[in-house]
């Protein structure tokens, strides 16, 4: 009687172990390329100077995040340097005002 419970619950275990396995292993499917017209990329040997990699390289591309970032490298740098203040008002200028895509609904003229 012992050995019935035991063996049917060593199967029982196996069985679960199989289908814990398995079920970890399946996975759905990763896109390894996508052809969305939406994104551009370029991978550059930087010692040599050669193009590994290019999709649609050259289409023009708002350059997004590294602007904030440049723009963010450049005020700390005004702000350590003494040109520029905590304090200071910037007026936003008419050509800044329309640059697509603008995200801040900033008028001309405006201050912040």
């Amino acid at each position: 009687m012992i050995s019935t419970v035991r063996r049917s619950l060593s199967i029982l275990l196996v069985g679960v172990m199989l289908t814990i396995g398995a079920a970890s292993g399946s996975q759905a499917p990763v896109a390894q390329s996508s052809d969305n017209a939406r994104y551009a990329a370029i991978v550059v040997d930087a010692a040599s100077g050669e193009v590994l990699f290019a999709r649609r390289a050259d289409s023009p591309r708002y350059p997004a995040s590294i602007t904030k970032v440049m723009t963010l490298y450049l005020t700390f740098e005004a702000l350590a340097e003494g040109r520029a203040s905590l304090d200071d008002t910037i007026t936003v200028s008419p050509r800044a005002a329309s640059q697509p895509p603008s995200k801040l609904g900033l008028a001309a003229g405006q201050t912040i």
